[in-house]
């Protein structure tokens, strides 16, 4: 069924073409638990199942944890060098179809049951705090790092749930003449909250921090002041830390730590204010 053709490969999966090229098969490694992310993935694939900005799920075999998709149009985003121009207008279109795909859902309570072990946006919040609490430092830097995430987890307060998440960056997202097509890959989806999947958005340089702030205020995905917003950023990468931590039991080292603070929390902060 499947063959050998090159496909961009993530840590948690592995995907092959099949059906002469028309679909793709994805199966689940040992980078973290195996029927966990199948189950993630499944759940994501049921609950927007009615949006054309994600690929049809055509077969999903538990007992194999393999999940049958047809193919993203147009190239990742991530294969692109934009120009400034460029940046804003896919910034401001990615934003706006990721509030097009997440406006859909509903009945969060019965998906937590059968896809996310009763997990809501409480108990994610809850072990991102727990995990950051025991994570090792090496260096005094670093705990400080560690130690303004974790604040930053402890004041993230539950509204709504939704279903979004945590890797919604460049290299899942599929582009076709300047516009957003479909976004990919759901291993790591939760149950979260509005505000978080703010953060999370704002979480990769690739997008223009002004532009994507802009769509998600003026259609109400986040409502708090400007300011509140820098813990949910803060949040993201504390997110992004603890699923690495608990997937593989490694700390990352005290240049990741910072490169990636600076990167993803300072440098976006200072981006968004810059038009506040």
């Amino acid at each position: 069924m499947a063959n050998n053709t090159q496909l961009p490969q993530g840590r948690k999966s592995h995907v092959t073409l099949c059906d002469d090229g028309v679909l793709i098969q994805k199966t689940y490694n040992h980078n973290g638990d195996p029927e966990r992310k199948y189950l993630r993935e499944v759940g994501f694939y049921k609950h927007y199942a009615d949006s054309s900005l994600i690929p049809d799920m055509v077969e999903a075999r538990q007992d194999e944890r393999v999940i049958v998709l047809t193919r993203a149009p147009g190239i990742r985003c991530s294969d692109l060098l934009p120009d400034p121009n460029l940046r804003l207008q896919i910034s401001t279109d990615y934003a706006e179809k990721v509030v097009d795909l997440i406006s859909i859902g509903n009945d969060v309570h019965s998906l937590k049951q059968c896809f996310y072990d009763g997990f809501g946006a409480s108990a994610y919040r809850d072990r991102v705090v727990d995990i950051l609490d025991a994570y090792p430092t090496g260096t005094q830097q670093a705990e400080q790092i560690i130690r303004r995430l974790r604040v930053s987890a402890t004041q993230i307060n539950i509204t709504d749930e939704i279903l979004i998440k945590l890797d919604w960056n460049a290299s899942n997202v599929f582009i076709d003449n300047g516009r957003v097509t479909q976004f990919i890959d759901f291993e790591q989806s939760f149950i979260g909250t509005r505000e978080i999947l703010t953060g999370i958005l704002l979480h990769n340089p690739f997008w223009s921090a002004p532009s994507l702030f802009t769509i998600l205020r003026r259609r109400g995905i986040f409502s708090r002041s400007n300011e509140d917003v820098i813990p949910f950023v803060d949040f993201a990468l504390a997110a992004v830390i603890a699923d690495a931590f608990e997937r593989n039991g490694h700390s990352w080292n005290e240049q990741r730590l910072v490169t990636a603070f600076q990167q993803h929390v300072l440098q976006r902060i200072n981006e968004l204010s810059s038009s506040w």
